[in-house]
């Protein structure tokens, strides 16, 4: 075959391709369920998942730019929060929903994600969004940006990650494409090392890092923690025995190469010495016992233990590497209205909070000092609070339909209906939205996805078609349900709308939410 011949055939298979794709992207466009390739393909991460969308021409149809926009939300939204926390969220498959959660992490902590849902192959992505070493998103492709760890959740299982260093990370979850579901995330810090002295805890720690020595001389890179001569002492990671030796100011020491962390522990003032270089110790193995040797022989027994990041030169705080924080979140309150119910705002006027106010259950190091011996503030290194986050909408008022999207405490994650969230007290919330109008179409009307003209067309209500109006909004769209008990709008007043029946006020008291059996259409998560 000639060169000119391959290259015509060439062009003729790019040409189908291109055709293939693009009928692809339009039967799509108004499909439910995604192609098959976008389920079994080999998939190992968001970021591939989010080529093949483009490679696919899918990135030009409205459900996958809505995905790929969506994957971008959580960085904008700069929802934060502290560890320990819960919340149950639910995603829409149909706006292609993904959630993120930003919250600090202090270097020497373990956190663990555990999510429960029945989502399957859905994505959770880690970024570093403040750190010590600088911004690590890449801003100048902000739809795919960088994470530092990814994963496929395939089952149930916690997901754990010790950071390199402290700063705020956020955390993304987005199901796939036409995949949406209730999800509870619960995300908490815990020590990632063990802790070194039998019998123990935080309160023997009498010396801390950073303090002064030899007045002012030199700086205290370590932790001293006071017990019984010959108490014994344990490794605290997997590691291996660099050294067992003797120093002048150590006495007699032992130090541990953790090489998957890439940390050098330090043990001085030993009595005894019950490991050998070279030995492989794991958490829990007796290494040697608490004595004063080296220049602590004028003191009680104790373990100085050091902790280095990497190389001598950088020594860390080794508190938060072994004392625990408090894993158990504030429980979420009982859910009166589903997840995915509209119900109606209470009282007086009120904006939606970015995030609410939050405590973590971290123990602050009492460390008042760096490795250089300059003054640091431990609410900057291992924040304890933060308060609420800005309003994120203009006050709503009484009776306005809101989306419960999610819960957390004692608020609810909602949506307006023109899509921004943010939370409520439970206590801004009166009920379920209710039917308040019945009319006919007179002429075929257009089901909006938003309350907006301009907007995605989900259905079309045919001449003579009944719907029920449960909530209006602005005075110009009025909320309606579907068959299929999924939410839309349509616009008020329109010419081939006509009213069958009076305004009807339910009146009463507020609607009873229900928690199982069939949902009723103010109970689907439209």
């Amino acid at each position: 075959m000639t060169p000119q011949r391959r290259r015509h055939l060439a062009m003729v298979m790019v040409a189908l391709v291109a055709g293939l794709f693009a009928v692809l992207v339009l039967v799509f466009a108004g499909r439910e369920d995604p192609p098959d390739f976008l389920r079994a393909g080999p998939f190992d991460s968001h970021r591939s998942y989010a080529r093949a969308l483009t490679l696919h021409g899918l990135d030009r149809s409205a459900v996958g730019a809505r995905w790929l926009d969506a994957s971008t939300r959580p960085f904008v939204d700069g929802k934060r929060t502290l560890a320990p926390f819960t919340e149950t969220v639910y995603l829409d498959a149909l706006l292609a929903p993904a959630v993120g959660y930003e919250f600090a992490v202090t270097l020497g902590q373990r956190i663990d994600v555990t999510i429960d849902t029945d989502l399957r192959g859905y994505f959770v992505d880690l970024f570093l969004v403040e750190g010590e070493s600088g911004d690590r998103l890449i801003r100048t492709n902000p739809r795919l940006p960088d994470p530092i760890l990814s994963w496929i959740v395939e089952d149930q299982e916690v997901i754990s990650f010790e950071p390199r260093e402290t700063g705020w990370y956020l955390l993304r979850i987005q199901p796939r494409l036409m995949e949406g579901g209730e999800l509870t995330v619960t995300v908490a810090a815990d020590a990632s090392l063990a802790w070194p002295v039998v019998g123990t805890d935080r309160r023997r720690i009498w010396s801390f890092f950073g303090d002064s020595r030899a007045g002012g001389a030199r700086v205290h890179h370590g932790v001293d923690i006071f017990a019984p001569r010959g108490t014994p002492l344990v490794a605290i990671s997997p590691s291996t025995v660099m050294r067992v030796g003797e120093r002048n100011l150590g006495g007699n020491i032992i130090t541990l190469h953790d090489r998957d962390r890439e940390l050098m522990i330090y043990y001085a003032h030993l009595d005894e010495q019950l490991a050998n270089q070279g030995d492989l110790v794991g958490p829990g193995d007796v290494i040697g016992t608490v004595g004063n040797t080296g220049n602590a022989i004028t003191t009680p027994p104790h373990l100085h233990l050091g902790i280095y990041q990497t190389h001598w030169r950088r020594p860390v705080d080794p508190w938060y590497f072994i004392v625990p924080p408090d894993r158990t979140p504030e429980p979420v309150w009982r859910i009166e209205y589903p997840i995915g119910s509209w119900v109606e705002v209470a009282g007086a006027p009120v904006a939606l909070m970015r995030y609410p106010a939050a405590r973590s259950g971290v123990v602050q190091s009492p460390a008042r000092f760096d490795a250089v011996g300059a003054p640091i503030r431990a609410e900057e290194i291992a924040p304890s609070r933060i308060g609420a986050g800005e309003p994120t909408t203009a006050e709503i008022g009484r009776g306005t339909p809101v989306r419960v999207i999610g819960a957390t405490r004692s608020f609810y994650l909602v949506e307006v209906p023109t899509g921004e969230r943010g939370y409520l007290s439970r206590t801004a919330v009166s009920r379920i939205v209710h039917p308040t109008t019945q009319l006919t179409a007179g002429e075929p009307i257009e089901v909006f996805a938003r309350p907006d003209r301009t907007g995605d067309v989900v259905a079309v209500l045919q001449p003579g078609a009944a719907v029920a109006v449960h909530a209006r909004w602005q005075g110009r769209y009025g909320l309606v349900f579907r068959e299929n008990g999924r939410a839309g709008w349509i616009a008020l007043p329109t010419d081939g709308l006509s009213s069958l029946s009076r305004d009807r006020s339910t009146g009463g008291s507020p609607a009873s939410p229900q928690r199982s059996g069939p949902a009723s259409p103010s109970q689907s998560p439209g």
